[in-house]
């Protein structure tokens, strides 16, 4: 009685070289003509499996392009600033959760790498910033934070050119890099979908509208060799001396001092200010005098 081949008994063989492949069985010659009247079925039943598996398996979720159409770093005020632009389409689903009041986060990732032949290749500089939009029924506006910056929109179209251009942004310092290097810069923006609600999180990964992201945007920076250049500071211009104070000119003996007004001085009594003890005092003046004190005695017969 003929037995049923078993799978055990047969054995393909794959040559990579070639691409072929060869089927080894152990069967007796007896029974080989029966394993190639099993071998259709088998195929078929293979092929309807892998067909099933395949209609049940979910499909792969591709992300939205988001398009890089400028990149370029500037130094300004000792550091060095990102200047970037992208362009996308905010879809219907992403919109329509906006509205229902969840936030979205926008994450801009960069990067500064410096091959070396010798060794890995060193990266000074990776960095991320996220910008929140976000929606507020009660106001009907829309609202942008990122860092310390607030920003409120009356149109999604105005937030969203907002977060596509990227300005003023300080990626990395002076210190971080050396002058006359060229460094591999790459930078993109992608949705942070770790920032949603957990239900959002599970259907973001099925889901094609969810995943927006750009693909990195590489160029090659070449650091500036004037940096370290001190500027020469501008003279300032001397201030003249004030010329010397010259000395108070001598009194005339001629012209007497003035003699200040009684009534001028605060807390004199009234009584100074009247004219006729001026005169009281001019009098008893003359009348002391040391030149009439000196003179001599009149005679008796001069005396009345």
């Amino acid at each position: 009685m003929l037995s049923t081949p078993r799978p055990s008994d047969c054995r393909v063989i794959v040559d990579f070289a070639t691409g072929m492949t060869q089927l080894r069985t152990q069967l007796p010659m007896h029974l080989r003509p029966q394993l190639r009247s099993y071998l259709p079925a088998c195929m078929r039943v293979v092929l309807m499996l892998a067909l099933a598996l395949l209609l049940w398996l979910p499909p792969a979720a591709n992300a939205q392009v988001i398009e890089a159409t400028e990149a370029r770093i500037e130094y300004q005020d000792g550091g060095f600033d990102l200047a970037a632009s992208f362009e996308f389409d905010l879809p219907p689903a992403l919109e329509d959760a906006l509205h229902k009041g969840i936030s979205l986060y926008f994450v801009i990732d960069f990067e500064l790498t410096r091959p070396r032949w010798y060794w890995f290749d060193d990266k000074p500089v990776n960095t991320s910033r996220s910008v929140r939009l976000s929606y507020q029924p009660l106001t009907r506006q829309y609202r942008i934070s990122t860092g310390g910056l607030q920003l409120p929109f009356s149109r999604l179209k105005s937030a969203l050119q907002f977060v596509q251009r990227v300005r003023g942004w300080r990626v990395f310092e002076r210190n971080a890099v050396k002058p006359g290097e060229s460094y591999h810069a790459q930078v993109r923006m992608r949705l942070d979908l770790s920032q949603l609600p957990k239900p959002f999180q599970i259907n973001a990964v099925n889901t094609r509208d969810w995943n927006l992201a750009s693909d990195w945007r590489r160029f090659i920076y070449t650091v500036p060799t004037d940096l370290n250049a001190v500027p020469t500071p501008v003279p300032v211009p001397a201030i003249p001396a004030p010329p010397p104070a010259s000395p108070p000119l001598p009194a005339s003996p001629a012209a007497p001092m003035p003699m200040p007004a009684p009534a001028s001085a605060p807390g004199a009594p009234a009584a100074a200010a009247d004219p006729r003890n001026t005169v009281f005092v001019q009098a008893v003046s003359t009348a002391l005098s040391t030149a009439l004190l000196a003179q001599p005695p009149l005679p008796a017969s001069s005396q009345p």
